[in-house]
């Protein structure tokens, strides 16, 4: 909790923030484990046996029986059932009763968009597609992939010609431009405009009035917290760092290896020392979290 106590003991090799009550946990070695679903009590809700997750959003979540080549996703409720059954290639969450899902080769092998009924709103038709954030999805097309963005329609809105995009967040997504020497991250705006100037070695997406940025290497460069006039506002001397959720930004002192998590408020402060060896975002006043055996 935001206190820093565990509320659910440490059982699990992984776990995913909660959303809708619900958090996708999973027992076992990380290529063979197997996921299932724990309400905010710790409480098994739906029992270990799929392959792969994502999560519950608007009473759906993505599952996926079978390995990542020839496993099948399909979508159930809050109950277990199958609601969907399509045996998709790959497929995410329903964002405003929209989901992206990849088609099997047979039919496509192209990402496009159906409905809570399965229905087929945008045609397969993309090598990459997300969910929609803020009434935009990232699309990315091309051999050498680029990307840019749709409307719910299908219609392209910022031409793909970024390296990646992040999803819009706050009227901002943060974009990665390419040279042919290097590469730097930037924000856009809704209509495509650059309104920060690609100078990050890594952005993160903006939450609650700032996103995480990496100044320097992106492997050995610093995080910190930018607003959205582009000033540091919480300085950059942090490993990693993910985006505010409720007020608390989980950051990393340390390499990747040996280093600790724990989470600052908007001033740089330190509310939850760093102790965890992996830290993820709160939802629903919980955050994931783990320690050494």
């Amino acid at each position: 909790d935001k206190s820093g106590n565990f509320v659910i003991e440490p059982q699990y090799n992984m776990a995913i923030p909660f959303n809708e009550g619900l958090a996708p946990v999973m027992m076992g070695a990380a290529e063979y484990g197997k996921w299932g679903f724990i309400d905010t009590s710790g409480q098994m809700v739906i029992d270990f046996k799929y392959d792969k997750v994502r999560g519950f959003y608007e009473g759906l979540c993505p599952v996926r029986i079978g390995d990542d080549k020839s496993g099948k996703w399909s979508f159930i409720d809050k109950n277990d059932n199958v609601v969907i059954n399509a045996d998709y290639d790959d497929a995410s969450i329903f964002v405003d009763g929209l989901a992206p899902v990849k088609f099997t080769d047979d039919k496509s092998g192209k990402y496009g968009y159906i409905d809570r009924d399965a229905n087929i709103i945008i045609e397969p038709k993309f090598e990459i597609a997300s969910i929609y954030s803020e009434d935009l999805a990232l699309y990315g097309e091309g051999t050498n992939v680029k990307t840019g963005f749709i409307d719910r329609k299908g219609n392209i809105v910022i031409e793909a010609q970024y390296a990646y995009c992040a999803a819009f967040s706050e009227g901002l997504s943060a974009v990665k431009v390419s040279s042919e020497d290097k590469s730097d991250w930037g924000f856009i705006n809704t209509k495509g405009e650059l309104v920060i100037e690609p100078q990050y070695a890594w952005a993160g997406s903006f939450s609650e009035g700032l996103a995480p940025v990496n100044i320097g290497d992106s492997r050995d460069g610093k995080w910190g917290f930018m607003n959205k006039d582009g000033e540091m506002v919480i300085e950059a001397k942090f490993d990693h760092a993910f985006s505010f959720s409720e007020g608390l930004a989980a950051v990393r002192t340390g390499d990747e290896n040996t280093g600790k998590w724990g989470y600052i408020d908007k001033t740089g402060a330190y509310v939850i020392e760093p102790q965890f060896n992996a830290a993820l975002e709160f939802s629903e006043g919980l955050a994931a979290a783990s320690i050494e055996n």
